[in-house]
Formats: structure tokens, sequence, C-alpha cells
């Protein structure tokens, strides 16, 4: 799957603003210098979501970090920007069907 133009711009401004939780649509359109509605016109052009390009590039994310063996649940969740562990853990269970440690094993496993 190619990578929209804006898509691209919007996991850009997002990446960096993960580790502080402050990957808004607000904080994004602000960091790209359009407004919200702009912002949300832009992915709608591109058949995409705010949300769903936030989610996806968490998903991407968890499972890169997931595999470095130097990281903790605790530290992964942070670099993501979820407040809370136990957040993370539903969306990692929600996208994958296991929890982070057990995907984590499953991984570690099978390479």
């Amino acid at each position: 799957m190619k990578e929209s133009a804006w898509r691209l711009r919007v996991e850009n401004a997002i990446a960096p603003l993960l580790p502080h939780g402050e990957a808004s649509v607000q904080k994004v359109a602000e960091t790209l210098g359009v407004s919200q509605r702009t912002l949300a016109q832009r992915l709608a052009d591109e058949s995409v979501t705010f949300l769903e390009v936030l989610n996806e590039l968490r998903r991407g994310l968890a499972r890169q970090y997931l595999c470095e063996d130097g990281l903790r649940i605790a530290e992964v969740a942070w670099l993501l920007g979820y407040q809370e562990i136990s957040a993370f853990s539903h969306a990692v269970k929600r996208w994958t069907g296991e929890t982070p440690t057990r995907w984590r094993s499953r991984e570690a496993g099978s390479k």
C-alpha cells in the first residue's frame, strides 16, 4: 500500500508527540499549520481518518518496540503515548488478541 502525502505528514507529526501524550488532532493540525477541519478533509480525501492513522502508527510501533529486548512493557506504553499500562494492554489485545507479554513471547519464539 502506497503511503499518501497527507497521511505521511500526519504520521511524521504524530511520532514525536506520542511519548508526551500530545498526539491529538488539534496539536497535529497546529504542527502542520492547518485547521483541524482542513486536516480532516485532507485525510478524508485519502480515505482515512486521524484516529485510523494514529491507531495504525501505534500498532506498527508497538510491534517494533515489543520485538526489542531492552524495552519493558511500561516503556513501550509510554513511548506510544499511553498514560496507563492497562490502556496499552487493551489496545494490544484488540490488535492481536493477546497480551503484550504473550505476544512478545510468541514473536520472540518465531525468530
